[in-house]
């Protein structure tokens, strides 16, 4: 066997069994993530359909929610662990395994804003369409950066009824078109507290919307 057959093989066995553990340990971290969800999603809705999209993205859809939604989703995006390159670039960007809550309500929010940690792969240029849009920003503590269309009051509000011991946000968006809120946490973060509690939050968020 030549040289370069030979290391044209190790290669390929090196791609295929990283591939091969990083899609088993991307899909052992999303079981454990779904074991741990089904604790807090009956506050949302009671059937929930569940679909992997490839081994790094998990998604739960409730199209009959319990008031105030109407329906929900929730989607585990997780670091793309079976292909090297592209979880090391992901990686270098600041991916980390994330928790994403979308909602629609039985009726509009009376508000629009947008809260978001501008270092986040998840939010690169959210910031800058905030600003075209003339929305007023709020002076919040950094990372977070958050602007409002109006009623800064109500958005302080929301802010306060987000917050969650040990869990940074690094989105909340409410609008009045569909979803009508988004909240992304990091999933490492969000485990350290029972879905129940996790979901308790967003109940209280859409009290304020």
């Amino acid at each position: 066997m030549s040289p370069q057959l030979s290391i044209f093989l190790l290669v390929a066995l090196l791609v295929v069994g990283w591939f091969a553990l990083g899609t088993h340990f991307n899909v052992r971290k999303g079981e454990a993530a779904l074991r741990w969800l089904q604790e807090g999603l009956p506050q949302v809705g009671q059937k929930t359909t569940l679909r992997w999209l490839g081994s790094s993205v998990v998604e739960l859809k409730i199209q009959e929610g319990k008031p105030p939604f109407r329906t929900a989703e929730v989607v585990l995006v997780l670091e793309p662990r079976d292909v090297p390159p592209l979880w090391l670039l992901a990686r270098l960007r600041g991916r980390r395994d994330l928790f994403i809550f979308r909602g629609t309500l039985s009726n509009r929010p009376a508000l629009e804003m947008d809260a978001l940690d501008p270092t986040s792969w998840s939010t690169r240029g959210l910031e800058r369409k905030c600003e075209e849009r003339g929305w007023t920003p709020l002076s919040v503590p950094p990372p977070l950066v958050v602007y409002a269309r109006d009623n800064l009051q109500g958005a302080a509000r929301i802010l306060a009824a987000a917050e969650l011991p040990g869990c940074p946000l690094v989105r909340l968006a409410v609008r009045r078109t569909e979803p009508n809120f988004e909240v992304q946490w990091l999933l490492s973060h969000l485990r350290a507290h029972p879905s129940s509690t996790v979901f308790h939050t967003l109940r209280r968020i859409t009290e304020c919307l």
